[in-house]
Protein backbone atom coordinates (compact mmCIF):
# COMPACT_ATOMS: atom_id res chain seq x y z
CA UNK A 1 0.00 0.00 0.00
CA UNK A 2 1.43 3.41 -0.98
CA UNK A 3 2.07 5.77 1.94
CA UNK A 4 -0.11 8.85 2.44
CA UNK A 5 1.98 12.00 2.74
CA UNK A 6 1.17 14.89 5.09
CA UNK A 7 -1.62 17.06 3.68
CA UNK A 8 -2.69 14.34 1.29
CA UNK A 9 -6.19 12.87 1.60
CA UNK A 10 -6.70 9.11 1.76
CA UNK A 11 -8.42 7.63 -1.29
CA UNK A 12 -12.13 6.96 -0.78
CA UNK A 13 -13.12 3.43 0.18
CA UNK A 14 -14.62 1.20 -2.48
CA UNK A 15 -17.75 -0.73 -1.55
CA UNK A 16 -19.14 -3.95 -2.99
CA UNK A 17 -21.33 -2.07 -5.46
CA UNK A 18 -18.29 -0.09 -6.66
CA UNK A 19 -16.30 -3.26 -7.34
CA UNK A 20 -19.28 -4.71 -9.23
CA UNK A 21 -19.49 -1.57 -11.41
CA UNK A 22 -15.77 -1.88 -12.19
CA UNK A 23 -16.24 -5.55 -13.11
CA UNK A 24 -19.20 -4.68 -15.35
CA UNK A 25 -17.16 -1.93 -17.06
CA UNK A 26 -14.30 -4.37 -17.69
CA UNK A 27 -16.71 -6.88 -19.23
CA UNK A 28 -18.17 -4.15 -21.46
CA UNK A 29 -14.64 -3.13 -22.50
CA UNK A 30 -13.76 -6.75 -23.23
CA UNK A 31 -16.82 -7.20 -25.46
CA UNK A 32 -16.08 -3.91 -27.20
CA UNK A 33 -12.49 -5.01 -27.92
CA UNK A 34 -13.84 -8.26 -29.35
CA UNK A 35 -16.14 -6.38 -31.74
CA UNK A 36 -13.34 -4.00 -32.77
CA UNK A 37 -11.05 -6.92 -33.57
CA UNK A 38 -13.18 -7.79 -36.62
CA UNK A 39 -12.24 -4.45 -38.18
CA UNK A 40 -8.52 -5.18 -38.11
CA UNK A 41 -6.37 -8.11 -39.05
CA UNK A 42 -3.17 -9.93 -38.24
CA UNK A 43 -1.04 -8.75 -35.35
CA UNK A 44 -3.41 -5.94 -34.34
CA UNK A 45 -6.30 -8.39 -33.92
CA UNK A 46 -4.16 -10.64 -31.73
CA UNK A 47 -3.30 -7.70 -29.47
CA UNK A 48 -6.97 -6.77 -29.11
CA UNK A 49 -7.84 -10.36 -28.20
CA UNK A 50 -5.10 -10.40 -25.55
CA UNK A 51 -6.46 -7.20 -24.01
CA UNK A 52 -9.99 -8.63 -24.15
CA UNK A 53 -8.83 -11.74 -22.27
CA UNK A 54 -7.13 -9.60 -19.60
CA UNK A 55 -10.27 -7.48 -19.08
CA UNK A 56 -12.55 -10.51 -18.78
CA UNK A 57 -10.13 -12.33 -16.45
CA UNK A 58 -9.88 -9.28 -14.16
CA UNK A 59 -13.67 -8.93 -14.15
CA UNK A 60 -13.91 -12.57 -13.03
CA UNK A 61 -11.43 -11.94 -10.21
CA UNK A 62 -13.32 -8.87 -8.98
CA UNK A 63 -16.64 -10.72 -8.99
CA UNK A 64 -15.04 -13.65 -7.15
CA UNK A 65 -13.85 -11.16 -4.53
CA UNK A 66 -17.45 -10.16 -3.82
CA UNK A 67 -18.98 -13.63 -3.97
CA UNK A 68 -19.99 -14.82 -0.49
CA UNK A 69 -18.15 -17.86 0.80
CA UNK A 70 -20.09 -20.91 1.94
CA UNK A 71 -18.01 -22.92 4.43
CA UNK A 72 -18.73 -26.63 4.29
CA UNK A 73 -21.09 -28.19 6.83
CA UNK A 74 -19.25 -30.29 9.38
CA UNK A 75 -21.01 -33.41 8.13
CA UNK A 76 -19.67 -33.01 4.57
CA UNK A 77 -16.23 -34.51 5.29
CA UNK A 78 -14.01 -35.33 8.29
CA UNK A 79 -14.01 -32.08 10.26
CA UNK A 80 -10.60 -30.52 10.86
CA UNK A 81 -8.75 -28.48 13.45
CA UNK A 82 -7.43 -25.25 11.90
CA UNK A 83 -4.47 -23.56 13.59
CA UNK A 84 -3.16 -20.19 12.41
CA UNK A 85 0.44 -19.20 13.06
CA UNK A 86 1.29 -22.90 13.33
CA UNK A 87 4.84 -22.84 12.00
CA UNK A 88 6.56 -22.26 15.37
CA UNK A 89 6.16 -21.40 19.04
CA UNK A 90 2.76 -21.71 20.69
CA UNK A 91 1.06 -22.59 17.39
CA UNK A 92 3.35 -25.56 16.74
CA UNK A 93 3.00 -26.73 20.36
CA UNK A 94 -0.80 -26.56 20.10
CA UNK A 95 -0.64 -28.52 16.83
CA UNK A 96 1.38 -31.29 18.51
CA UNK A 97 -1.03 -31.39 21.44
CA UNK A 98 -4.25 -31.27 19.38
CA UNK A 99 -2.91 -33.94 17.01
CA UNK A 100 -3.45 -36.45 19.83
CA UNK A 101 -7.22 -35.97 19.41
CA UNK A 102 -6.98 -37.73 16.04
CA UNK A 103 -8.88 -35.09 14.06
CA UNK A 104 -7.31 -33.99 10.73
CA UNK A 105 -5.23 -30.84 11.08
CA UNK A 106 -4.99 -27.76 8.87
CA UNK A 107 -1.84 -25.79 9.63
CA UNK A 108 -1.41 -22.31 8.23
CA UNK A 109 1.33 -19.66 8.43
CA UNK A 110 3.58 -17.73 6.05
CA UNK A 111 6.54 -20.13 6.13
CA UNK A 112 5.65 -23.14 3.97
CA UNK A 113 8.90 -25.02 4.69
CA UNK A 114 8.34 -24.97 8.45
CA UNK A 115 4.71 -25.98 8.04
CA UNK A 116 5.68 -28.99 5.92
CA UNK A 117 8.35 -30.07 8.40
CA UNK A 118 5.84 -29.95 11.27
CA UNK A 119 3.20 -31.70 9.17
CA UNK A 120 5.59 -34.56 8.36
CA UNK A 121 6.45 -34.90 12.05
CA UNK A 122 2.77 -35.13 13.03
CA UNK A 123 1.89 -37.55 10.24
CA UNK A 124 4.65 -39.92 11.37
CA UNK A 125 3.84 -39.58 15.07
CA UNK A 126 0.05 -39.85 14.88
CA UNK A 127 -0.77 -41.29 11.46
CA UNK A 128 -3.32 -38.58 10.77
CA UNK A 129 -4.05 -36.30 7.82
CA UNK A 130 -2.31 -32.93 8.03
CA UNK A 131 -2.92 -30.18 5.44
CA UNK A 132 -0.65 -27.14 5.11
CA UNK A 133 -1.80 -23.82 3.69
CA UNK A 134 0.83 -21.08 3.31
CA UNK A 135 -1.13 -17.82 3.71
CA UNK A 136 -0.07 -14.36 4.86
CA UNK A 137 -2.82 -13.09 7.17
CA UNK A 138 -1.13 -9.67 7.23
CA UNK A 139 -2.39 -9.16 3.66
CA UNK A 140 -5.78 -7.41 3.53
CA UNK A 141 -7.30 -10.40 1.72
CA UNK A 142 -5.29 -13.03 3.63
CA UNK A 143 -8.16 -14.37 5.74
CA UNK A 144 -10.43 -14.60 2.70
CA UNK A 145 -7.70 -16.43 0.75
CA UNK A 146 -7.50 -18.95 3.58
CA UNK A 147 -11.28 -19.42 3.57
CA UNK A 148 -11.26 -19.89 -0.21
CA UNK A 149 -8.57 -22.58 0.09
CA UNK A 150 -10.57 -24.38 2.78
CA UNK A 151 -13.58 -24.31 0.48
CA UNK A 152 -11.65 -25.48 -2.57
CA UNK A 153 -10.04 -28.35 -0.66
CA UNK A 154 -13.36 -29.34 0.93
CA UNK A 155 -12.09 -28.92 4.50
CA UNK A 156 -14.82 -28.23 7.09
CA UNK A 157 -13.51 -26.84 10.39
CA UNK A 158 -14.66 -28.14 13.77
CA UNK A 159 -11.98 -26.40 15.89
CA UNK A 160 -10.57 -22.98 15.03
CA UNK A 161 -7.41 -21.85 16.83
CA UNK A 162 -6.71 -18.16 16.23
CA UNK A 163 -3.07 -18.10 17.27
CA UNK A 164 -1.28 -16.02 14.61
CA UNK A 165 0.32 -12.86 15.92
CA UNK A 166 3.50 -10.88 16.41
CA UNK A 167 4.84 -7.90 18.34
CA UNK A 168 6.19 -4.45 17.47
CA UNK A 169 8.95 -2.82 19.50
CA UNK A 170 8.91 0.82 20.47
CA UNK A 171 6.42 3.64 20.88
CA UNK A 172 3.27 3.74 18.78
CA UNK A 173 4.48 6.47 16.40
CA UNK A 174 8.02 5.04 16.19
CA UNK A 175 6.77 2.26 13.90
CA UNK A 176 5.63 2.71 10.32
CA UNK A 177 1.90 2.42 9.78
CA UNK A 178 2.48 -0.64 7.57
CA UNK A 179 3.61 -2.62 10.62
CA UNK A 180 0.68 -1.42 12.74
CA UNK A 181 -1.76 -2.22 9.96
CA UNK A 182 -0.29 -5.71 9.56
CA UNK A 183 -0.69 -6.35 13.30
CA UNK A 184 -4.35 -5.33 13.25
CA UNK A 185 -5.00 -7.45 10.17
CA UNK A 186 -3.44 -10.55 11.75
CA UNK A 187 -4.57 -10.24 15.36
CA UNK A 188 -7.94 -8.53 15.00
CA UNK A 189 -9.37 -8.77 11.50
CA UNK A 190 -8.21 -12.30 10.63
CA UNK A 191 -9.34 -13.76 13.96
CA UNK A 192 -12.79 -12.18 13.73
CA UNK A 193 -13.23 -12.84 10.00
CA UNK A 194 -12.35 -16.53 10.35
CA UNK A 195 -14.64 -16.86 13.37
CA UNK A 196 -17.48 -15.13 11.53
CA UNK A 197 -17.16 -17.43 8.52
CA UNK A 198 -16.56 -20.74 10.32
CA UNK A 199 -18.99 -20.38 13.24
CA UNK A 200 -22.29 -20.97 11.34
CA UNK A 201 -21.44 -24.59 10.34
CA UNK A 202 -20.48 -25.28 13.97
CA UNK A 203 -23.83 -23.89 15.12
CA UNK A 204 -25.71 -25.97 12.55
CA UNK A 205 -23.89 -29.11 13.67
CA UNK A 206 -24.32 -28.30 17.36
CA UNK A 207 -20.61 -28.82 17.99
CA UNK A 208 -17.40 -26.88 17.53
CA UNK A 209 -14.67 -24.90 19.27
CA UNK A 210 -13.02 -21.49 18.84
CA UNK A 211 -9.80 -20.94 20.80
CA UNK A 212 -8.44 -17.40 20.68
CA UNK A 213 -4.85 -17.16 21.87
CA UNK A 214 -4.82 -13.83 23.71
CA UNK A 215 -2.32 -12.83 26.39
CA UNK A 216 -1.89 -11.77 29.98
CA UNK A 217 -1.03 -8.41 28.40
CA UNK A 218 -4.71 -8.02 27.54
CA UNK A 219 -5.72 -8.27 31.21
CA UNK A 220 -3.33 -5.73 32.72
CA UNK A 221 -2.99 -1.96 32.11
CA UNK A 222 -1.50 -1.11 28.73
CA UNK A 223 2.27 -1.44 28.51
CA UNK A 224 4.52 1.32 27.14
CA UNK A 225 6.09 0.11 23.91
CA UNK A 226 3.31 -2.46 23.44
CA UNK A 227 0.42 -0.22 22.46
CA UNK A 228 -1.27 -2.27 19.75
CA UNK A 229 -0.24 -5.68 21.07
CA UNK A 230 -1.93 -5.16 24.45
CA UNK A 231 -4.96 -3.58 22.80
CA UNK A 232 -5.30 -6.40 20.26
CA UNK A 233 -5.11 -9.05 22.97
CA UNK A 234 -7.66 -7.17 25.10
CA UNK A 235 -9.95 -7.13 22.06
CA UNK A 236 -9.60 -10.91 21.66
CA UNK A 237 -10.54 -11.42 25.31
CA UNK A 238 -13.67 -9.26 25.14
CA UNK A 239 -14.58 -10.74 21.75
CA UNK A 240 -14.31 -14.25 23.20
CA UNK A 241 -16.44 -13.36 26.22
CA UNK A 242 -19.21 -11.88 24.09
CA UNK A 243 -19.10 -14.72 21.58
CA UNK A 244 -19.18 -17.33 24.36
CA UNK A 245 -22.24 -15.66 25.87
CA UNK A 246 -23.98 -15.76 22.49
CA UNK A 247 -23.15 -19.44 22.01
CA UNK A 248 -24.55 -20.70 25.30
CA UNK A 249 -26.63 -23.78 24.56
CA UNK A 250 -25.42 -24.02 20.94
CA UNK A 251 -22.80 -26.71 21.56
CA UNK A 252 -20.00 -24.36 20.42
CA UNK A 253 -17.19 -23.78 22.93
CA UNK A 254 -15.39 -20.41 22.88
CA UNK A 255 -12.29 -19.74 24.99
CA UNK A 256 -9.60 -17.07 25.30
CA UNK A 257 -6.18 -18.34 26.40
CA UNK A 258 -4.11 -15.70 28.23
CA UNK A 259 -0.53 -16.93 28.71
CA UNK A 260 2.25 -14.86 30.22
CA UNK A 261 5.86 -15.28 29.14
CA UNK A 262 6.49 -18.39 27.05
CA UNK A 263 9.82 -19.66 25.69
CA UNK A 264 9.40 -19.13 21.92
CA UNK A 265 11.00 -17.06 19.15
CA UNK A 266 8.72 -14.13 19.99
CA UNK A 267 11.16 -12.02 22.00
CA UNK A 268 14.12 -12.79 19.74
CA UNK A 269 12.16 -11.54 16.72
CA UNK A 270 11.12 -8.50 18.73
CA UNK A 271 14.76 -7.77 19.58
CA UNK A 272 14.40 -7.86 23.37
CA UNK A 273 15.65 -11.40 24.09
CA UNK A 274 18.76 -10.25 25.97
CA UNK A 275 16.74 -8.01 28.28
CA UNK A 276 14.07 -10.68 28.83
CA UNK A 277 16.70 -13.17 30.02
CA UNK A 278 16.95 -11.12 33.22
CA UNK A 279 13.36 -11.98 34.05
CA UNK A 280 13.23 -14.64 36.85
CA UNK A 281 12.51 -18.17 35.68
CA UNK A 282 9.27 -18.44 37.66
CA UNK A 283 7.67 -16.03 35.16
CA UNK A 284 8.35 -18.35 32.21
CA UNK A 285 6.49 -21.33 30.79
CA UNK A 286 7.46 -23.84 28.09
CA UNK A 287 5.27 -23.89 24.97
CA UNK A 288 4.44 -27.60 25.29
CA UNK A 289 3.42 -27.09 28.93
CA UNK A 290 1.17 -24.22 27.87
CA UNK A 291 -0.39 -26.31 25.07
CA UNK A 292 -1.20 -29.14 27.49
CA UNK A 293 -2.85 -26.70 29.92
CA UNK A 294 -4.79 -25.10 27.05
CA UNK A 295 -6.17 -28.43 25.86
CA UNK A 296 -7.15 -29.35 29.42
CA UNK A 297 -8.93 -26.01 29.83
CA UNK A 298 -10.66 -26.41 26.47
CA UNK A 299 -12.39 -29.48 27.88
CA UNK A 300 -13.82 -27.36 30.69
CA UNK A 301 -16.16 -24.38 30.57
CA UNK A 302 -14.05 -21.35 31.61
CA UNK A 303 -14.09 -18.62 28.97
CA UNK A 304 -10.97 -16.65 29.98
CA UNK A 305 -8.15 -18.99 31.00
CA UNK A 306 -4.93 -17.73 32.60
CA UNK A 307 -2.50 -20.67 32.85
CA UNK A 308 0.03 -20.84 35.69
CA UNK A 309 -0.11 -19.67 39.31
CA UNK A 310 2.20 -16.68 38.78
CA UNK A 311 0.17 -15.43 35.82
CA UNK A 312 -3.05 -15.85 37.79
CA UNK A 313 -1.54 -13.81 40.64
CA UNK A 314 -0.56 -11.01 38.23
CA UNK A 315 -4.02 -11.00 36.65
CA UNK A 316 -5.60 -10.90 40.10
CA UNK A 317 -3.44 -7.98 41.22
CA UNK A 318 -4.25 -6.06 38.05
CA UNK A 319 -7.94 -6.55 38.79
CA UNK A 320 -7.78 -5.68 42.50
CA UNK A 321 -5.21 -2.87 42.64
CA UNK A 322 -6.28 0.74 42.05
CA UNK A 323 -5.90 1.65 38.40
CA UNK A 324 -3.09 4.16 39.00
CA UNK A 325 -1.03 1.67 41.02
CA UNK A 326 -1.52 -1.15 38.49
CA UNK A 327 -0.58 1.17 35.64
CA UNK A 328 2.58 2.34 37.44
CA UNK A 329 3.68 -1.25 38.14
CA UNK A 330 3.11 -2.48 34.59
CA UNK A 331 4.85 0.59 33.17
CA UNK A 332 7.91 0.13 35.37
CA UNK A 333 8.09 -3.54 34.46
CA UNK A 334 7.86 -2.81 30.75
CA UNK A 335 10.55 -0.13 30.85
CA UNK A 336 12.92 -2.46 32.67
CA UNK A 337 12.50 -5.57 30.52
CA UNK A 338 10.96 -4.64 27.16
CA UNK A 339 11.24 -0.98 26.19
CA UNK A 340 14.17 0.93 24.65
Amino acid sequence: MDPIHPGEQAPPALYAADWQRIADALRYTGRDLHHRSYAVSGERRELLWQEMDRCLALADRLEQRQRPLQPLPLSAAPACTLITGASSGIGAALARCLAAEGRPLVLTARRADRLEALADELRRAHGLTVHTLAVDLAHPSGARQLLVQLQERQLPVHTLVNNAGFGLRGAFTANDWSGAEAMLLVMVQAATQLSHALLPPMQQHGSGRILNVASLAGLIPGLPGSTLYSASKAFLIRFSQSLAAEQQGSGVRVMALCPGYVHTEFHAVLGVEERMRRLPGLFWMESDQLAALALQALRGDAVVVVPGAVNQLIAGLARLLPSRAATALSGAFSRRYRSR
